[in-house]
């Protein structure tokens, strides 16, 4: 009888592999991966002993999910008649309880005010003046610290500093013209009041 062609490939050096051969020789080994299982999908213990084979877990499979409806009895209800549950139940006593005096709620004084302590003024210090040099100029600095009142602030000003350049200048002040004439058609879409359709 003439072998099966089946799963044999030739490697890159030119050797055949039968990849159906290798399955067949190794389907005994356990599985790599936590279902504990051999290659052939058998289950196993640690051991690696057989406990299901593949037929009877296939077999357990298909007896669970089958599309075939099976035509068992419709249970009603538990089987338990109600007598039987309910021959030994009483319903529970009640004791009836008189709620418990109202006490007066006496309103507690508030708090005093919380004073807080004044803050304490802080001097200060004066400003150092130092002996200027008659031959050397006073900084900006030194003039500052000499006159502190007469420094003009110029940081809350609200007028816009030109930016830009020239060509931001010339862009600003050049105004555009629409020159675009409308086509008839336009000019009727654009006129107001009623129009045929």
């Amino acid at each position: 009888m003439a072998r099966k062609p089946g799963k044999t490939y030739r490697t890159s050096s030119g050797k055949t592999v039968d990849f159906g051969a290798l399955l067949l020789a190794n389907e005994t080994a356990p599985a790599i991966g936590n279902m504990n299982v051999n290659a052939r999908g058998d289950e196993i213990d640690p051991a690696g002993n057989i406990t299901k084979s593949r037929e009877q877990i296939m077999r357990e499979y298909n007896e669970l999910n089958t599309m075939v409806p099976s035509d068992d009895k419709i249970p009603e209800g538990t089987g338990i008649s109600a007598d039987e549950d309910w021959k030994d139940w009483e319903p529970p006593k009640t004791v009836k309880t008189e709620p418990a005096p109202i006490q007066p709620v006496i309103p507690t004084p508030p708090p005093p005010p919380i004073q807080e302590p004044e803050p304490e003024k802080i001097k200060e210090p004066e400003p150092v003046k130092q002996k200027q040099d008659e031959s050397k100029p006073m900084t900006v600095a030194q003039m500052v610290e000499a006159n502190p009142d007469r420094v003009i602030d110029k940081t809350n000003d609200t007028k816009k500093l030109p930016t830009g350049g020239l060509a931001a200048a010339v862009a600003a002040a050049k105004e555009v013209e629409d020159n675009v004439q409308q086509s008839p058609q336009q000019k009727q879409l654009n006129t107001p009041g009623v129009r045929r359709i």
